[in-house]
């Protein structure tokens, strides 16, 4: 069952859930909560893409992500490219509350998916990272603190 923005902003008060940045006045909305863009992402080096033909989950490339910073300027999202990309928020459930995660319509409308959607386990804590794709034509600037997605509090029985 869903939590309701009351619970939710009682589970927060006491600190059974913690949201971290969090401003309720400017982050819900209904009964989900807006999550932003950090400025840290994840990608393959340069030197090694034109090495790289195929990823295989055999390949030792797949270990080799790095992380690199969003400037104030932002990153430019290429068309049908990716950006792995940390939100700023640290999230920490208990366990009997799984969080279900969406794109917000406004990056949609961009052409950006958040192609990890759905649910996140009870117990969870940490910055949810977020896999970003261009399905748009045109490229795409992507900003820290910019809302990507927003997430649902659901309470396990």
């Amino acid at each position: 069952m869903l939590i309701s923005s009351d619970l939710l902003m009682e589970l927060i008060q006491k600190r059974e859930i913690e949201i971290n940045p969090f401003d309720p006045d400017f982050q819900i909305k209904g009964n989900s909560v807006d999550i932003r863009s950090s400025d840290r992402y994840f990608s393959y080096p340069e030197y090694l893409e034109p090495e790289i033909t195929m990823l295989d989950p055999k390949n030792p490339y797949l270990n080799l992500l790095e992380r690199d910073y969003i400037s104030a300027e932002g990153i430019v999202l290429e068309p049908n490219r990716f950006l792995i990309i940390e939100s700023l928020e640290y999230i920490k459930t208990p366990e009997n509350i799984s969080i279900f995660l969406e794109s917000k319509l406004r990056i949609s409308q961009l052409g950006i998916g958040v192609v990890n959607t759905g649910w996140i386990d009870g117990g969870f804590e940490g910055n949810i990272i977020l896999v970003l794709k261009n399905f748009n034509n045109i490229p795409v600037r992507i900003y820290p603190e910019m809302f990507i997605a927003h997430i649902f509090f659901s309470s396990i029985k």
